[in-house]
Parts: C-alpha cells; sequence; structure tokens
C-alpha cells in the first residue's frame, strides 16, 4: 500500500490551478473510478469513450473525497473539498499518477512488446529466458497479469494508468529485476502508458486490425510508434525486419536498435533444420555466434517470437546457456497452438488468431506439416474492424480443406449478419465451407469430420474463457469444449 502524498506534489509538473489550500494537503489514493473512493482520497474526473468522470464527481464527494481534479468546472458538493482545475487531463494523467507512485518504471528494467500479432508469446519466452538466468520479472498482458507469485485476470491488454502505475510500485516493492509488458495501440493513442519509460522496446509487425477504432492502417502505425517516445536515454528498439513498416523504423528512430527476422537481412536470424506439429528446431545467428535452439513451439511465426526474444536477452547479456534453456522450458502458451490431446488419432489446436495475418500464419504452417486434411473453425469479433472478415474468409478457405464458419464474440452485432459478411469473401468462389452459428456445435462438427492424421484449428478465442453476447460474459471456453467432446467421443466408442 501506497502511504498518503501531499496533493502539491502529485500535481508537480502538471499546469492546474486552484483557489483551494494544497500546499499541506495529503491524500490517501489516486482513482478515477468514483466506486473506490474512500475518505481522503483524490478523485480524478477523466473523459473516456463510454463514460466521464465528471458525471461522478458527487458520487465521489459522498464518499469522502478529499480533493476532486477535472478537466471542465464544477461546483464544489462540500466546502472542505479542494478544487483542482487541470488544463489538459490527457497528459497530466499519467504525470500525476507517476508522481503519486514514485515512478516505478524508473527503478526496474522496462521491456514493452508492442505490434499486432506475437506480443503474448514473445512475454512469455522472455520471462522465461530471464527466470533461466535467475532475474525476477512480473509481466503484463493479454492473458493475465503476474508478478511475485500472484495472477490476477486482465481486464485490457494495457491496464489504465492507475493500475498500471500501481502494479509496477508493487514489483518494485517485491524487489522484482524486469517488469515486461503487453503494449495495446489503444493504450499509446490513449496515453495510459505515458508515465512509463522502457529499457527495450520490440516492435513485432503491423497488419489490419482495430480499424474499427483507428479508422486507417496509418493512423494505428503511428499509435504504435508512440512506444519510442517512451524509452529511456540509451534505450534499444528491437525492431522485425520481415514487416515492412517495422523494418522502417530502423533508419527513423534516434536509439540504438537490434534487428531479427527469418526472410530478411537482420543481426538475429535462424535456420531452420525441423519444422513438425511437435517441435522446432533451428540455429540462431547472431552477432556472439550461434546458439541452437529446440522448442514445443511450432510454427515460422514463433520462430520469429523467439528471435525477438533473443534479441532482447542478448541486449541485456543474458548468456547463451540461459537463453537456450528459458526457450526450451516453455511448453506452451495458453490459447496460443495450444494442443488439445485426449486420446484421438487426429490433432487438434486452439490458437487465438483472430487477423487475416495471424490466421494465415497458423494455417499455413498446418497445411505444411499436416499429413490428413486440415480443418478449420473460426468467426470474427462483433463491433470490431469488419474489414478484416471476408479477408479472413478467403485466408481460411484457400488454405483449408474444409472451414466451418461460427460465431465468436458477437457482443452487440447479430452474429448472423457477421457470418454473412465472413461469407461474402467466399461465396462462389470456394465451396468448402458451411456456417454453423452455435460455436459448441461447429466445434462438434469439426471433430465429428476429422479422420486419423487431420488436423483441426480452433481460431479466435484462444485463451479467452468467455463469449461476449451483448453486455454479457457467457462461459465458453473453447479448449474445454474440445475436451468435453472428445472425451463423451471416446466414451460411445
Amino acid at each position: 500500500m501506497m502511504s498518503a502524498a501531499l496533493l502539491k506534489d502529485i500535481l508537480k509538473g502538471v499546469r492546474y490551478s486552484s483557489r483551494s489550500g494544497i500546499s499541506r494537503l495529503k491524500v490517501k489514493k489516486v482513482t478515477y473510478d468514483s466506486r473506490a473512493v474512500a475518505k481522503g482520497d483524490l478523485f480524478i474526473a477523466v473523459k473516456g469513450h463510454e463514460h466521464d468522470g465528471h458525471d461522478y464527481i458527487k458520487d465521489a464527494a459522498a464518499k469522502g473525497a478529499a480533493a476532486i481534479a477535472a478537466e471542465n468546472d464544477f461546483k464544489l458538493p462540500r466546502l472542505n473539498i479542494a478544487k483542482v482545475m487541470i488544463a489538459d487531463m490527457k497528459s497530466a494523467l499519467p504525470r500525476m499518477v507517476g508522481n503519486f507512485y514514485g515512478h516505478p518504471s524508473k527503478k526496474m528494467r522496462m521491456i514493452g512488446v508492442t505490434g499486432t500479432n506475437g506480443k503474448t508469446t514473445t512475454t512469455y519466452l522472455i520471462e522465461n529466458i530471464l527466470a533461466s538466468s535467475g532475474a525476477r520479472a512480473g509481466v503484463i498482458g493479454t492473458i493475465n497479469y503476474r508478478f511475485a507469485d500472484r495472477i490476477f485476470a486482465a481486464k485490457n491488454t494495457t491496464p489504465g494508468p492507475v493500475e498500471l502505475q500501481s502494479m509496477l510500485a508493487e514489483m518494485v516493492s517485491e524487489g522484482l529485476r524486469y517488469a515486461i509488458m503487453e503494449v495495446s495501440s489503444h493504450s499509446l493513442d490513449q496515453g495510459r502508458v505515458d508515465g512509463v519509460l522502457f529499457d527495450r522496446v520490440v516492435f513485432t509487425n503491423v497488419t489490419s486490425e482495430h480499424l474499427d477504432y483507428h479508422k486507417t492502417l496509418e493512423k494505428y502505425f503511428k499509435a504504435k510508434v508512440k512506444i519510442f517516445d517512451r524509452l529511456k536515454k540509451g534505450g534499444t528498439a528491437v525492431l522485425n525486419m520481415d514487416d515492412k513498416r517495422a523494418a522502417s523504423l530502423s533508419k527513423r528512430l534516434r536509439c540504438s536498435v537490434i534487428t531479427y527476422g527469418l526472410d530478411n537481412h537482420a543481426d538475429v536470424t535462424a535456420r531452420i533444420s525441423r519444422l513438425s506439429l511437435d517441435s522446432t528446431r533451428f540455429a540462431v545467428k547472431t552477432p556472439r555466434g550461434e546458439l541452437d535452439i529446440e522448442t514445443s513451439l511450432i510454427g515460422r511465426h514463433n520462430i520469429s517470437n523467439i528471435l525477438a526474444a533473443v534479441a532482447v536477452a542478448l541486449s541485456e547479456g543474458v548468456p547463451f546457456g540461459n537463453i537456450r534453456d528459458g526457450v526450451r522450458n516453455l511448453n506452451l502458451v495458453p490459447g496460443r497452438l495450444e494442443p488439445i490431446k485426449e486420446g484421438q488419432n487426429f490433432s487438434v489446436f486452439v490458437d487465438f488468431a483472430h487477423t487475416a495475418d495471424a490466421l494465415y500464419n497458423i494455417l499455413r504452417l498446418l497445411r505444411e506439416v499436416s499429413p490428413g486434411r486440415l480443418i478449420s473453425v473460426f468467426g470474427c469479433g462483433g463491433n470490431r474492424d469488419k474489414t478484416k472478415r471476408p479477408e479472413m474468409g478467403r485466408m481460411a478457405c484457400k488454405l483449408s480443406d474444409r472451414v466451418i464458419i461460427t460465431s465468436d464474440n458477437p457482443r452487440h452485432e447479430d452474429p448472423s449478419d457477421i457470418i454473412r459478411d465472413i461469407e461474402a469473401g467466399v461465396k462462389g468462389d470456394y465451396s468448402n465451407y458451411e456456417t454453423i452459428g452455435d460455436r459448441r456445435l461447429a466445434i462438434r462438427k469439426a471433430l465429428e469430420e476429422a479422420s486419423a492424421g487431420d488436423v483441426v484449428v480452433i481460431a479466435g478465442k484462444g485463451h479467452e474463457k468467455y463469449q461476449i453476447i451483448k453486455d454479457k460474459f457467457m462461459p465458453f471456453d473453447d479448449c474445454d469444449v474440445v475436451r468435453s467432446i472428445l472425451n463423451k467421443a471416446r466414451i460411445r466408442t
């Protein structure tokens, strides 16, 4: 727990005005969630995408807030509340929160990973490599937030400024040397990480994603590039030379750069000797020499993720032996080509692929190494980028023998409308697909069709344990559904 801080210290470096006497006022906590306000706290009224904190000032006051900061003028509900007017809340918020928590990112080695695909696996790899070298690290990412033997559910890939700085401060208090973060384009655009400084930044790739929010691929890319403004002095960028946009940064950035890639010249690259459904083997070529890698992670895209992690490890001075052990000891990443084995005579994988590029990567791999047919099940999320739907349909039908188009997280859209958008990319050109709106039935159909040597891939939701229908999070875990169906089939036979 943080001890109380002087309000004037929290406001250091922030443009503000106040007629209240704040020089000696201490606040116990800072929050922009009125539900979390307690007596003696500072409530910060923030305009969000769905809610406006100014609407909850009275609630915060009723709960005993000692001070309220806002961008828009407001009337004080009580005379004993300090009123602070902020000129630019977007830039002020992360600075205020950072001031309160003592800027923990300056007290640890911070590694940020951004890009459309590969962020989660890359953070897992870096975490494992650092652990093999004896360094303790916390991780903040899509699947969960975890540090000091504690695991927390992840509401967002990158949490808001208060949650983020609070967690980083706890990591510092636990004596962790590293924090590894997935950094989303939303968090960069909204300034959630403006109070964080990074020692290393990995840029994996940019493909069409989140255009419902960013509108264009160029704006999406520019949002991602903002992360390099957060590099510490002497920081290093780790860039994927196989991605044109990421590679273009190598000449633009005014910092140390390490490159990696499979297809183009890079500092860290690979010579592949084995690709199969069970394992991958390759040699990593680096400026320090060659390193042999064997891993249960499969596919060229995972080799790319491993190269990114190796580049980070090299920049941190991790010995080859620890790098090798760290990669080898990571057996799987939840929901990332996660194999489901219940004694069936065909292979089943559950994967988070929800962009055309990610779907292409996993289907291309499985197509190359599968001895039998490739059967794919996927859908697209509702209230998200619609432009990728027909493209994902074409990708699935082109690379698969059989495709079952189904529902993903429809949110507030009609699932049948989403399926029609996907089908628009394949109707008339492909006949190797069918549509089944019920995701459980779609998975069952795919498993029932599979024969010895076939591969079934269930894509889109990966590690998620729910299905979002309107505003409700309904329990649904692709892995559990697959296991249940396979076990019932085994009992019947």
